[in-house]
C-alpha cells in the first residue's frame, strides 16, 4: 500500500515522503482533532499532513486476482480526502508516527478485507517495482477494543533508489471518518513502540 511506503519511507529518506505528501508551514493547533507535540514524547517535531496518492504503482500485479483487489482500494482512496500530522523524533532510533483522518474512503471492515483477500502481493511496472507484505495482528489490551492493528512490510524498487520497511497501524472506525495511527519499526518483527496504543487511544478519543 502506497500509504505505508510513504510513512516508513518518511523516516529513512524525508525527500521521497515530500514527493507525495504536502507539509503545512506551521504546527497543528491544540484545538481539533489533531496530536499535538504535547501528545508525543520529548524531542518530536510534529507538522500537519495531507495525502492523496492512491495504492500501488499500478502495472502488472501478482498474483493476478490481486490486481482488480488492489485496483479497487486505489479508486476507494481517489475519492476520500485524508488530513492528519507527522511526528519525527530527534533521535532516530526511535519511531517515526503519523495520524491521519480519512473522510470519504475505506472503511475499517474494507481495509480488512483487502488485507485477508491479498496479504501478499506485487505489482510491477516497466521501471519500478513494488512489494508489499500484511498482516492482521492481534490487538493488545492497552489499544482500543476496537481497533484493527496491521503490520505491512513495503519493499520498493526504482531507478532513483529502493527502500525496505515496515509499519504498524491502528485503524478505528468512527461515523464519518477512519482515524489511523502508524508507527515505523527498524526491523520487520519489531515490538509495537511503547507509546504505540496510548496514542492510538487519543487517535480514537478525537474521532467524529
Amino acid at each position: 500500500m502506497r500509504f505505508a511506503l510513504i510513512v516508513t519511507v518518511i523516516i529513512a529518506a524525508a525527500a521521497v515522503a515530500t514527493a507525495i505528501w504536502g507539509r503545512g508551514d506551521s504546527s497543528p493547533d491544540s484545538d481539533g482533532p489533531f496530536l499535538t507535540s504535547d501528545n508525543f514524547p520529548s524531542g518530536y517535531q510534529v507538522s500537519r499532513l495531507s495525502n492523496t496518492a492512491p495504492s500501488g504503482i499500478g502495472g502488472a500485479t501478482t498474483p493476478a486476482e490481486c490486481g482488480q483487489v488492489i485496483a479497487d482500494q486505489a479508486a476507494r482512496e481517489l475519492r476520500s480526502t485524508t488530513v492528519g500530522v507527522l511526528a519525527v523524533p530527534a533521535d532516530e532510533a526511535q519511531p517515526t508516527f503519523a495520524q491521519s483522518i480519512v473522510t470519504g474512503g475505506e472503511s475499517v471492515s474494507d481495509t480488512i478485507g483487502v488485507v485477508r483477500r491479498c496479504s501478499s502481493y506485487r505489482q510491477q511496472t516497466d521501471t519500478e517495482s513494488l512489494e508489499s507484505i500484511s498482516s492482521i495482528l492481534p490487538t493488545p489490551a492497552a489499544c482500543p477494543r476496537d481497533a484493527v492493528v496491521i503490520r505491512v512490510r513495503t519493499r520498493f524498487v526504482s531507478p532513483t533508489g529502493n527502500s525496505d520497511s515496515t509499519s504498524v497501524r491502528a485503524y478505528i472506525q468512527g461515523r464519518a471518518t477512519v482515524g489511523i495511527l502508524t508507527a515505523s519499526l527498524t526491523q520487520p518483527e519489531q515490538p509495537l513502540p511503547d507509546d504505540f496504543c496510548r496514542l492510538a487511544s487519543l487517535v480514537a478519543d478525537r474521532l467524529d
